[in-house]
């Protein structure tokens, strides 16, 4: 009997964990990579922030050095399973489409959503599709947070921990 029970729960689970792990990797990863690139041209990346207006000019360089490295470590803390890295992933996420959504409905006509590398110009940067497009993008990274933090796999390794 419980090698019945083995053989048919066990595939399950590692599906599930293997699953899970592979999209903790990829939104870690996925942020590692979005930091990176804005490390990589910080000038750039202040430029763009600025074009928002969110930011006041004083916390300017605050905010565009400070992103991009809160963005390395909770996407390498993520990869790793460090508590609260998907939280502070989660956070970002919103505050990310927050902004987005805020040029939309201003109207702004922004060239690059500064989402990656400073100086990527999409196509349709005049008509406002390219923030759309970087919301949409979002939408997926939320959905993948959502995944991570409302599987049942999740409840019960921190359930273990507590």
């Amino acid at each position: 009997m419980s090698m019945y029970l083995l053989d048919k729960f066990f595939p399950r689970i590692v599906k599930r964990t293997t699953v899970m792990l592979v999209v903790r990797i990829f939104l870690g990863a996925v942020f590692v990579y979005a930091g990176a690139g804005k490390l990589w041209n910080l000038r750039g990346f202040a430029i763009i922030i600025e074009e928002f207006g969110v930011v006041p000019l004083e916390l300017l360089p605050y905010a565009a050095v400070g992103l991009p490295v809160l963005e390395i470590l909770a996407g390498a803390g993520l990869v790793w399973n460090v508590r609260g890295s998907l939280t502070a992933i989660t956070a970002m996420t919103v505050m990310f489409m927050a902004v987005l959504s805020y040029a939309m409905y201003e109207g702004l006509v922004i060239a690059d959503c500064g989402c990656f590398a400073a100086g990527e110009v999409p196509a349709g940067y005049d008509d406002g599709s390219a923030l759309r497009e970087a919301f949409i993008r979002d939408v997926g990274l939320l959905a993948a947070c959502c995944f991570l933090f409302f599987s049942p796999m999740r409840r019960k390794q921190t359930a273990k921990i507590l």
